[in-house]
């Protein structure tokens, strides 16, 4: 029974990892080009990083471009607290938007099935269950 205890925990521990690294790999912020069809009420990317040339970095929520600034909403606690805000396209180094990573997500998949493999063949011929 001990033994089957310790496999479970550790195979919980790698589970719990893997799950982890899942959540953040799969998806990465990439540059795109502050065009007015790219930012307008119906075609505006759900976030927006924005690095502006002082480097202060930020997040809007649906931007869209209206004249010269970059215009979204900040949402509060409550729809009372929430404030419009807005920036200079001028003033705006990098604007980037979060998508999926197909690179990060195939070599962390090529990472799992090797994890998984060595787990394998360490449980089941070198390690505690070994025969």
């Amino acid at each position: 029974m001990f033994h089957f205890r310790k496999c479970h925990q550790f195979a919980s521990t790698v589970a719990f990892l893997v799950a982890c690294a899942f959540s953040t790999s799969c998806t990465a912020w990439h540059p795109i080009s502050l065009r007015p069809q790219r930012f307008s009420a119906d075609t505006s990317p759900e976030w927006v990083r924005v690095t502006l040339k002082d480097s202060t970095r930020f997040t809007a929520s649906y931007p869209v471009l209206s004249g010269d600034s970059l215009v979204w909403i900040d949402w509060g606690a409550t729809p009372r607290d929430s404030t419009r805000s807005a920036v200079l396209t001028s003033s705006i180094q990098r604007a980037e938007e979060r998508r999926a990573d197909t690179t990060g997500t195939i070599l962390l998949l090529l990472f799992v099935g090797g994890a998984v493999g060595g787990l394998y063949y360490f449980v089941h011929n070198v390690g505690i269950g070994g025969n």
